[in-house]
């Protein structure tokens, strides 16, 4: 066998395996109308913490293409309100290592919401008297795309409500001390 044959064998060989690996990768996506691809949501790990507080699982989805993000858009956990008009940043849900931490400095959120739309968080302690949550949310982005500060005052069982339009959103998540 010459040197061009064996080539042509392998590189036909990894063309083969790289079409199987793509259709693996796509043929579980399903697609909702707001353009937000979902995927089934990985199983969620829990901190012994928790296990009197409603943590609130995220879904597993890829967001709908926004103007203010210079990438594509990648696969990620978010919270999400019924029919996906805002969506919350999850992750840290991603990896074991990674927990919720009361910090002065605050925490970055990313946010989807309605277009343009003014987003209004709030938050409250459900487990435990606390001081409420304060949220930094910055002016004026015009496209779903918003980003946020959230302070959590003290470790415990969160509810976070966001309200933007119409639209509202409420989820429930623990931050260690």
């Amino acid at each position: 066998m010459n040197v061009y044959n064996r080539s042509l064998i392998i590189f036909m060989s990894l063309v083969a395996l790289t079409s199987i690996i793509l259709i693996g990768c796509t043929a579980s996506d399903t697609s909702n109308p707001d353009g937000a691809t979902l995927t089934p949501t990985p199983s969620p790990t829990e901190s012994s913490s928790t296990s009197s507080c409603p943590v609130t699982e995220p879904v597993w989805l890829k967001p709908a293409q926004d103007s203010a993000i210079q990438d594509s858009p990648v696969y990620g956990n978010y919270f999400s309100n019924k029919d996906r008009s805002i969506l919350a940043s999850a992750w840290w849900t991603e990896q074991e290592k990674y927990q919720l931490h009361v910090r002065e400095d605050g925490i970055k959120f990313g946010w989807f919401r309605p277009a343009g739309a003014t987003l209004k968080i709030t938050g409250q302690r459900i487990d435990a008297k606390a001081p409420p949550l304060e949220a930094h949310v910055p002016c004026c982005y015009p496209t779903r795309f918003q980003a946020t500060g959230l302070t959590f005052p003290t470790e415990g069982c969160w509810e976070v409500t966001a309200k933007a339009a119409d639209s509202a959103l409420s989820f429930v998540v623990w931050v260690e001390p």
